[in-house]
């Protein structure tokens, strides 16, 4: 029975994990049915969100800026963070799902996908004692410890994407934003800043969350969520702006093919060389409450005003050749 249970999850992480999209709408789709499981609608937004930025690179401002094989570099950083977390989170997932349809907890499975004794004891404390936001805080630990190794501190992402000057630029000057939008055309999110280190991905992890489940603005985020298609295109959002539009409109599709990944599906197990700090565990406040579509759209305009100047001095370049 154990053998058909684990590779009926393993063809179905297979199925939802092909691309941006098909994993986004799986988080989705899993928490409409498990609401509960507060994470699963946070990861769906976060993975949105990678969408968005992978269709980033393809237009204008970023092929002005940036090589073939840097956006290629871009690209891949984003997919693999991505794809190599469904890989872990999606049994989860779908093993909490069989605990329900059973009525008993069926964590000891989690051997069977390389999963954390870490996260595995905070499933059956969940199954046991309930707790949402401290499973929902227990699964951000997980999955940025999950990558900090294999990912973040592995060739040829250290090397050919976070050392390098766009990474860099982008990190410091706070261009990249985790957004919330809303079908009122208010964006919410935050800024992401100090990539690179776990607890500053933990901690924007659970302001996001905190955010993202606050009273008087979930019901607007699950609205956009549940109505708006997943495509990967800014426009998802950017057509209820008041303003031109904005972003060059195509989806993730019109641009990659799904990614065959060399990543070892073996993981070590990262709570056993790693103590998990109390802080990662502490509630992040948030300190305002306010739509930042002018600070966000103030940052892609100075890029593309960049961008078209870069333009125009290589244009005027070839003339004068």
């Amino acid at each position: 029975m154990i053998p058909l249970i684990v590779n009926y999850i393993k063809e179905q992480t297979k199925i939802h994990n092909q691309n941006n999209v098909t994993r986004t709408k799986a988080y989705l789709d899993f928490y409409r049915k498990f609401p509960e499981i507060k994470w699963s609608f946070l990861a769906s937004y976060v993975s949105r969100n990678a969408g968005w930025n992978m269709t980033d690179l393809q237009s204008e401002p970023y092929v002005q800026f940036l090589s073939e094989d840097q956006r290629k570099s871009l690209y891949l950083t984003y997919e693999s963070i991505n794809w190599y977390i469904f890989q872990d989170a999606y049994p989860q997932l779908l093993i909490y799902q069989l605990s329900m349809e059973k009525n008993t907890p069926l964590f000891f499975l989690f051997k069977h996908f390389h999963i954390s004794k870490f996260v595995e004891e905070e499933w059956y404390r969940f199954y046991k004692y309930g707790g949402e936001d401290r499973l929902l805080y227990a699964q951000i630990i997980n999955e940025q410890n999950l990558i900090e190794q294999p990912i973040m501190e592995q060739q040829p992402y250290k090397s050919k994407v976070f050392h390098k000057l766009p990474f860099k630029g982008q990190n410091m000057a706070h261009f990249n934003a985790v957004l919330l939008p809303t079908e009122d055309g208010k964006i919410y999110g935050d800024f992401v800043s100090h990539f690179l280190s776990v607890s500053k991905r933990i901690s924007i992890g659970k302001k996001i969350a905190n955010l993202l489940f606050y009273p008087g603005l979930y019901p607007m985020f699950y609205s956009f969520a549940k109505h708006i298609e997943i495509t990967g295109d800014r426009m998802e959002y950017e057509q209820f702006l008041n303003k031109e539009r904005i972003t060059d409109s195509h989806k993730l599709a019109d641009f990659y093919r799904d990614t065959k990944h060399q990543l070892n599906e073996y993981r070590e197990d990262w709570s056993s060389y790693t103590k998990v700090k109390r802080k990662w565990f502490k509630e992040e406040s948030i300190k305002k409450i306010k739509p930042i579509n002018s600070e966000f759209y103030k940052k892609r305009k100075w890029i593309k005003d960049l961008s078209s100047i870069k333009g125009s001095i290589k244009h005027e370049s070839v003339e004068k050749s």
